[in-house]
């Protein structure tokens, strides 16, 4: 078909022929919600027979998404109910949309992760990738290389080459221990395994509250660095033994933990010890995960929004696609404090 003809077809001719609402062929064609899968495919399927081509703002054409990659490390993906959630977010997205999506896994830690991503690269002869939690310098470096359009989700490229979304990790660290510093603790302690960017801008909001409040912040001693002590994040029970046998803990009464997997070990090791929660400490966690709720006690928590956190990947991916020109970006998700029975007030 030639330019003159593709250049007749409006939307009020695709909504004719598919027997839809023009509003519905605009939806679809703009990769946005609200259409149902059957309409879509036959909406996409009379475009491309009437040769539709649209044209973006800047003259370009608009290119459709098909088929998207998530990549994410396999350990990531079988034991943690956060990432599955965030990767039940994206698929959400995309079958609203009738997008196909493949789940590529890889190792965690380089430089297996490098190898297993350049094979999915050197496999890959079109397409879009999801990273997901993802960010390491050397992974973004070969993503980068690639040309293909892709989004980082819960990770960050501080070389701003690559779009990405995240929880506001700062935020969260700095509403939790404002919740703590409210309830009276003078004395808080971030436990924490900061391993990665988005655990270290958890404990930035963490010291923000306590400058804040006047009390200043020494991280030899205001933190417990599980990495330092030899143990893993659920391994946080015996950081916290070994610290109370230690003295370490000596002023402290409360406890604002990196993620909710941490807190819960926490308490674990307080309770061993003969302390009582909330009554000896108070302790409060990040992620909101569903196994919080059903902790004895049930743990107050940061909550993240994690299936929106992938569905907002999966449209900043769509825009890439749309104008690959678009300026690169970092998104924050809100968070949300839930009060349940960890926080006791003193003084």
């Amino acid at each position: 078909m030639n330019d003159e003809i593709v250049a007749t077809v409006t939307l009020q001719d695709i909504a004719k022929a598919a027997g839809v609402s023009v509003a519905s062929v605009s939806k679809v064609l703009n990769n946005r919600p609200g259409v149902g899968d059957e309409s879509r495919r036959r909406i996409i399927g009379i475009a491309d027979q009437m040769g539709y081509q649209a044209r973006t703002s800047r003259g370009q054409s608009s290119a459709a998404i098909e088929r998207v990659t998530i990549i994410t490390a396999g350990e990531y993906y079988s034991n943690s109910q956060f990432y599955a959630d965030v990767i039940r977010g994206i698929l959400d997205a995309a079958s609203s949309q009738a997008v196909s999506v493949d789940v590529r896994l890889v190792a965690r830690y380089l430089p297996e992760a490098d190898s297993d991503i350049d094979k999915i690269l050197k496999e890959a002869v079109s397409g879009a990738f999801l990273l997901v939690g993802l960010d390491d310098p050397e992974i973004i470096e070969r993503i980068v290389a690639s040309g293909f359009p892709a989004i980082i989700v819960n990770g960050a490229d501080r070389s701003m080459r690559i779009s990405s979304v995240t929880p506001d990790n700062r935020s969260a660290g700095w509403l939790a221990t404002c919740r703590l510093l409210a309830a009276g603790h003078r004395r808080v302690m971030h436990v924490t395994l900061p391993h990665r960017t988005s655990l270290v801008r958890r404990m930035d909001g963490f010291r923000d509250a306590l400058e804040e409040a006047g009390l200043g912040f020494d991280r030899s001693r205001d933190v417990l660095d599980l990495g330092k002590e030899g143990v893993l994040e659920y391994q946080s029970a015996l950081a916290i033994r070994r610290a109370l046998n230690d003295g370490r803990l000596d002023g402290v009464t409360a406890f604002f933990c990196s993620s909710d997997l941490v807190a819960l070990g926490v308490v674990e090791g307080l309770k061993e010890a003969g302390f009582a929660i909330p009554g000896a400490f108070s302790v409060v966690g990040i992620d909101d995960v569903a196994i919080a709720l059903y902790s004895r006690p049930p743990l107050t928590t940061i909550r993240i929004d994690r299936l929106e956190l992938g569905r907002v990947g999966f449209v900043m991916l769509q825009q890439k696609i749309a104008d690959p020109s678009v300026g690169v970006r970092h998104v924050d998700i809100g968070v949300e404090l839930i009060e349940r029975s960890t926080i006791a007030r003193i003084g």
